[in-house]
């Protein structure tokens, strides 16, 4: 395994403390719906949630398998009645056009090499299917080359600054993916206090009314078509 990966591998099998669980509970549910905005999820049947975690997104979007490189996580997940596998998103263990949906939240910019992590969920997707990924840390946002440092894990997201429109773009049409959706959304900083997310929840909305700057807001969700 990769040096990068390694790393990753070695903090989420035993990250940090961090403050306020009930904000970053919140943070996921607020990623999730953006991402549900891209993508049909009613008509999925079986999906692949791509490095899953602990969990928290199992059955959101249909029944799913969970694949991630921290063994802690997958535990978690089959502790909690999900399916979990310890897996690379960039060597998936799957035979082709398995799933009807390949998901993942804040996976794309932890991978070595983005395409070949495209290319994988692609190559599992069902014809028609739908893939979609969200919560990736836009490389334009100022915001993340600093909140990386306040959350001390700038050595696992470090990778955030390949998240560009146009190279995302890219990889999805080189993995024969059509109908690309892509949007930005927010800069609340969660996990450290209510007055910071306040702050930063009142600038994300001040942000969000000037189209000229939403480029440059936080994360980044994109969605594709399998043809």
């Amino acid at each position: 395994m990769e040096r990068q990966k390694s790393t990753q591998k070695e903090w989420y099998e035993s990250p940090p403390p961090l403050r306020g669980r009930e904000i970053i509970q919140e943070a996921g549910r607020v990623h999730i719906e953006q991402l549900k905005h891209l993508i049909p999820v009613h008509k999925a049947n079986f999906s692949l949630n791509c490095g899953c975690g602990t969990g928290g997104q199992n059955k959101i979007f249909s029944k799913s398998i969970g694949i991630d490189i921290s063994l802690n996580n997958v535990r978690s997940v089959t502790a909690a009645g999900g399916l979990g596998v310890v897996a690379d998103m960039e060597f998936l263990p799957f035979k082709d056009n398995t799933f009807d949906m390949v998901y993942g939240f804040g996976i794309l910019h932890h991978l070595g090499d983005i395409q070949k992590g495209v290319s994988e969920a692609a190559r599992v997707l069902k014809k028609g299917g739908y893939i979609g990924f969200g919560a990736e840390n836009n490389g334009f946002c100022p915001l993340n080359y600093v909140m990386c440092l306040i959350y001390k894990n700038w050595r696992i997201e470090k990778g955030f600054y390949r998240i560009r429109v146009a190279f995302l773009r890219k990889i999805f049409r080189e993995a024969s993916l059509s109908d690309i959706k892509i949007s930005h959304h927010g800069m609340v900083i969660y996990g450290l206090g209510q007055i910071i997310y306040r702050l930063t929840s009142l600038a994300e909305r001040g942000t969000a009314q000037f189209k000229f700057l939403k480029p440059f807001l936080g994360y980044c969700y994109i969605s594709g078509r399998k043809v």
